[in-house]
């Protein structure tokens, strides 16, 4: 009945009006078309673009009218025109499109608009308006679509906490490395033995020679400076006459006199150690100590070294015929018969290479890897600046690393160093990707500007202070940073897959993908291959991605929409509002779900 009522006042308007001249303009208007050729409109580079095509049909075009169709946008709070369509008929005096009024004809528009955010939900109309002569008349608006979808302006950044040695680019939160590396001290004691002997002289001539007993008890002082030992490295010789056989195990035997020589010294050390300061000596805890030991033979290098700076007249003819026998034996043979012709051979060449060398290797710092991880935690003061941030390394709870940092931060003396504070800032950012804490966020921003001042122009510094913009919704001042950190005098970062967002921002899709260098697995590609309608490639990028978080779900729901999968829909948006909350909203206004908006699944979904 109500259908009837209208279609009653529909007609009795078209007599009225088609004697003022339309004629049937008006009640055919139904028959006139106007559509968007791709009603799914969506932002790219911040312009949208579009296409309205239509069709006047025959006998409708009067011959003196005209009409003005205008595509528009209405959104919540105002409505925004685009530029108008003119037509008219074969007699009009307008400079519109000529439509005749026996055949009728076509029209149409393209063009594009800047992108606002409140046009997500608008509804794209086309209102119409008729003259002839004195007369007009607007139609009724003609619906065209809804909503322009976004989902270009979705590219993201989850970066992970890196220390800068496998940083690899600036995708990722960098820390500012330590400079502490273990460096080594070497005191080496030597010990002379009697030809074809093994056993400890220290009454030897060679031992109790002045430079050799300097070098022992050199040694033995060194040992009580209480360095930290690395390791033990113990090497026995032998003078290369006799049989090689012999001289081997003469060389092992001469290594575990060394050795046996080391312990007693090293118990020594400790038993005063421990009277000084008085400590049980059975209560003391004692170092474990790493022995390498090696019974390296017959001294040939040895021997043709001391020859060669000897004062012997015919050393070189000595050293040519000894170099000149095919095996060691010969050469051992050879040398005992110039042991008879060459004195100095036998008292002064030979003699100092029956030996055993006791080297011990210590960090030439006052603490190990392991007294500096613990010590960081335990007696930070007993730490200089490289130690406390090689502790930090170290250590595996950020938690734990955040207090290290609060610490160095804290001591005055070291503030005029970035570090700290940049990798603090790097710890509260990824606290923040974890739990959504604003105040993280505010802190890191703060330490990062400390980190800024104390070293400007720093690429690792601007890199995670364009992070910490990007996150906090600045994609501008992001993207400012991250050209400054490509292009940093300090640490430069390379910054061609966050670069590459701007590229996804200007509709440069093909150019982006060039800048993250087709990464595979990678929410951001699998976005640009959405936006390029490459959704096979899309679903297999997004498939692949581990650990996926909400906006990685969201966009599969995304993607799902626009290969009209309806279950994929509904599943991956749950998935996605689990995780995030937020995108209940963000989905309740997507254009890309307009499809779905009626369903209950999806209403029950954002509710």
């Amino acid at each position: 009945m109500k259908n009837f009522k209208f279609l009653s006042v529909v007609f009795l308007t078209a007599l009225i009006l088609a004697g003022c001249g339309f004629g049937k303009m008006i009640p055919r208007y139904p028959e006139v078309t106007v559509k968007l050729e791709n009603p799914d409109l969506e932002n790219k580079g911040g312009k949208v673009e579009y296409k309205v095509t239509g069709t006047i049909p025959a006998k409708y075009m009067k011959k003196k009218a005209t009409m003005t169709i205008t595509p528009v946008l209405e959104y919540e709070n105002g409505t925004y025109e685009l530029p108008p369509i003119q037509l008219q008929g074969e007699k009009a005096k307008a400079t519109g499109t000529v439509i005749p009024y026996k055949t009728g004809g076509n029209f149409s528009t393209s063009g594009s608009f800047d992108y606002k955010d409140q046009y997500e939900e608008a509804v794209i109309a086309a209102k119409a308006e008729a003259k002839l002569k004195k007369k007009t008349f607007v139609f009724e608006n003609k619906k065209l679509g809804e909503g322009i979808s976004n989902t270009s302006s979705r590219s993201a950044l989850t970066p992970m906490l890196k220390e800068k040695a496998d940083a690899g680019n600036g995708t990722n939160l960098i820390m500012g490395s330590h400079q502490y590396k273990p460096e080594y001290i070497t005191s080496t004691g030597v010990i002379y033995f009697e030809v074809n002997r093994a056993d400890l002289n220290m009454n030897l001539k060679l031992n109790k020679d002045k430079a050799a007993k300097e070098a022992v008890q050199k040694f033995i002082d060194f040992m009580a400076e209480g360095r930290i030992i690395n390791k033990m490295v113990i090497t026995g010789w032998a003078s290369p006459e006799g049989e090689e056989s012999n001289n081997e195990d003469l060389s092992k035997k001469r290594t575990e006199q060394g050795q046996k020589w080391f312990n007693q010294q090293f118990e020594k050390y400790l038993k005063e150690y421990a009277k000084k300061n008085k400590i049980k000596y059975k209560d003391m805890p004692k170092p474990e100590l790493v022995f390498e030991t090696k019974a390296a033979g017959e001294d040939w290098s040895g021997f043709e070294k001391a020859v060669e700076a000897s004062t012997i007249a015919e050393k070189g003819q000595i050293l040519n015929v000894v170099r000149s026998q095919p095996n060691n034996m010969m050469k051992e043979q050879k040398i005992k018969e110039m042991t008879d012709i060459y004195n100095e051979i036998k008292e002064a060449i030979l003699p100092p290479l029956r030996r055993v060398e006791v080297s011990m290797i210590c960090n030439k710092h006052k603490f190990n890897d392991a007294q500096i991880a613990e010590f960081v935690k335990t007696k930070f003061d007993t730490l200089n600046l490289e130690e406390a941030l090689f502790g930090a390394y170290m250590t595996k709870s950020l938690a734990e690393k955040a207090s290290i940092y609060e610490a160095i931060i804290a001591k005055e003396a070291y503030q005029t160093d970035w570090r700290a504070y940049n990798n603090l800032a790097a710890i509260q950012i990824n606290s923040f990707l974890e739990n959504g804490t604003i105040s993280n966020l505010e802190k890191a921003n703060n330490n990062l500007n400390k980190a800024n001042a104390v070293s400007p122009n720093n690429g690792i510094v601007l890199n995670n202070m364009g992070i910490a913009e990007f996150l906090s919704g600045n994609r501008d001042a992001a993207i400012k940073k991250f050209e400054e950190s490509q292009k940093a005098t300090i640490e430069p970062v390379n910054q061609n897959y966050n670069l590459s967002l701007l590229k996804i921002a200007a509709g440069d899709y093909s150019g982006a993908k060039q800048m993250m260098n087709n990464r595979n697995c990678d929410y951001n590609m699998a976005l640009v291959q959405l936006l390029e309608k490459n959704y096979t490639a899309a679903k297999s990028s997004l498939d692949c991605i581990t650990n996926k978080d909400a906006k990685v779900y969201y966009l599969q729901a995304v993607l799902a929409a626009r290969m009209n999968d309806a279950t994929g829909v509904y599943a991956n948006l749950k998935e996605a509002i689990d995780r995030d909350a937020s995108y209940k909203k963000t989905a309740k206004k997507d254009a890309e779900f307009k499809k779905y908006k009626k369903a209950g699944e999806f209403q029950s979904l954002i509710q």
